[in-house]
């Protein structure tokens, strides 16, 4: 039985969604309880010295690999849950979800990057750009977000603060775009939620990547900027180690009564009352969540009255190019790295077929623990390679292109067959991509190749990728104003459920080549100010 007197709102997950949940809720005055699988991570958990150390050995180590796979390095860390404790195993093969069961999230290893969705991308929504912007607004107020007013349509300007300065790496990039004679293809300073006021006490640092975490805090998540202001809150909690099996019924059919969860370090089972439930635990994991509240009203799992629950699962198909400038062999850094990926690039390309799609990316260009062009250098004997690695350690760049992703029912979240070590069930994924999907991915990477090669590119190593490691999860709750083609109405709330939110990446109902991050936290801070007035109005 859930505790008898119940919370205001329980909110499962502290990443993008749950952590502006909790702080909007509590600063409203509302009894709130956060619910995290993982820990909070030690304050010198991504501490460095002279980031990432590499300036005195190039990132030659001893364990070195040669030669390197460069696009491997973004997806090889101990925070990422595979498998395991989390909401699905790891096939072989199949599709990678990536997750970290810590306070923060996927945050933890956030790159920060914060750009608004466009009027067009909110065509499948249930409410227009305009009744999100308010929210986009103060959410970069909340967050602080560098970058400069462009006026693009496709990329709406936010408020912003003053990005970190362009490198020459950058400016050759730029130069090389603009070189291409085309009227929709861009380069302008990227837009990341990080804090690059030299005056701020969590200023950047310029480690040149924050996909490996941030070791001041610049770059935004819940625990370095709105945590502190709510932990010693009497009406606020934040339980960790607490893994959320269920949504509990009340007697009414429409009414949640909380949920049941499992204590991690002790594997006792836990209950908890709630007024209100909101899962911000991402596009999986809360599928997961409601398919194991299935009960006698809803045997497919709690949302899933029509059997939208867990369909369309989406990610952003990429295409990454990478080279060595031959322009900048031999030059010494005498310049700001900044967080390495400081420009955004946009532009179209064609299908066989002739239809136009667009598409985002970035160029990067950081200080890499194993430095990338090692790809190309197996065949040079062990004294060259060191005195290569010097020379071109400042020329290489990378492009990582983003297209939309494909909305199939096909692609999607079921109730699986195997179960983590507390016995409570994982679910399965069943994704792939089209041939469409794939002449999209060609498109990026012709183009990509096409401005490394202006820019003066020498051997260049591209991948490509649709099997999660995106990370930018959507569509599994989608939003709808119909019940028929979607599991959340226009104010996140299960449409069979009364007291049900959801608010992460799975009510995203079309993923556009968009980072979809800033647009959950706008979501999110929509959501906090609609159940703080009905909580005013006591209409729950």
């Amino acid at each position: 039985m859930a505790e008898a007197t119940p919370c205001d709102v329980v909110v499962v997950g502290t990443g993008a969604g749950g952590g502006i949940l909790a702080y909007e809720l509590a600063k409203a005055g509302l009894n709130v309880i956060s619910l995290e699988q993982g820990g909070v991570l030690a304050d010198d958990h991504f501490k460095t010295v002279d980031p990432p150390n590499t300036a005195l050995d190039f990132g030659i180590r001893a364990n070195t690999v040669w030669p390197a796979e460069p696009h491997d390095s973004l997806f090889v860390h101990p925070l990422y849950e595979k498998g395991g404790d989390g909401s699905t195993g790891w096939p072989e093969g199949g599709f990678h979800h990536y997750q970290v069961l810590a306070v923060n999230g996927l945050q933890n290893l956030w790159n920060g990057v914060s750009v608004r969705f466009s009027a067009k991308d909110f065509a499948h929504w249930p409410f227009p750009y305009e009744t999100l912007a308010p929210h986009y607004d103060a959410v970069e107020r909340r967050i602080v977000v560098c970058g400069t007013t462009e006026n693009i349509e496709e990329l709406p300007d936010g408020i912003f603060v003053e990005p970190k300065p362009l490198r020459p790496p950058d400016h050759m990039i730029i130069a090389a775009v603009d070189g291409l004679g085309e009227t929709y293809s861009r380069a302008i300073p990227n837009r990341k939620a990080i804090d690059t006021r030299p005056d701020s006490p969590k200023a950047c640092v310029s480690t040149g990547i924050c996909t490996s975490g941030c070791p001041t805090g610049a770059v935004y998540k819940f625990t370095s900027r709105l945590l502190p202001e709510i932990r010693d809150l009497p009406n606020y909690t934040l339980v960790t180690g607490a893994k959320v099996v269920r949504i509990t019924r009340a007697g009414g059919a429409r009414q949640a009564s909380g949920v049941d969860y499992i204590d991690m370090a002790t594997g006792e089972a836990r209950s908890l009352a709630a007024k209100v439930v909101v899962l911000a635990a991402g596009a999986v994991e809360s599928p997961r969540i409601l398919f194991n509240s299935a009960d006698e009203m809803a045997p497919e799992g709690m949302g899933n009255a029509t059997g939208q629950l867990g369909l369309r699962l989406q990610d952003n198909p990429k295409a990454v190019v990478s080279t060595s400038l031959w322009q900048l062999w031999g030059k010494a850094r005498d310049y700001d790295i900044g967080y390495g990926d400081l420009l955004i690039l946009m532009s179209r390309g064609t299908l066989p077929d002739g239809e136009e799609f667009p598409f985002i990316g970035h160029a990067i260009h950081g200080i890499p623990d194993v430095p990338h062009y090692l790809a190309g250098m197996k065949r040079f004997p062990v004294f060259m390679k060191e005195r290569l690695a010097r020379f071109m350690f400042h020329s290489y760049v990378t492009l990582g292109l983003f297209c939309a992703g494909d909305p199939t029912p096909a692609n999607r979240v079921r109730p699986g067959t195997t179960r983590d070590r507390f016995g409570v069930p994982h679910v399965a994924v069943d994704f792939s991509h089209s041939d469409r999907t794939e002449a999209m991915m060609d498109a990026m990477d012709a183009w990509g190749r096409k401005v490394l090669r202006h820019a003066g590119a020498t051997s260049m190593h591209a991948s490509r990728d649709n099997t999660g490691t995106g990370i930018h999860y959507a569509g599994t709750t989608a939003a709808s104003d119909d019940p028929a083609t979607g599991v959340v109405n226009g104010d996140m709330r299960l449409h069979d459920m009364d007291n049900v939110y959801v608010c992460d990446g799975g009510v995203v109902p079309f993923l556009p080549d968009k980072h979809l991050t800033l647009t959950i936290m706008a979501l999110a801070h929509r959501l906090a100010g609609h159940l703080a007035e009905q909580a005013r109005t006591a209409t729950v």
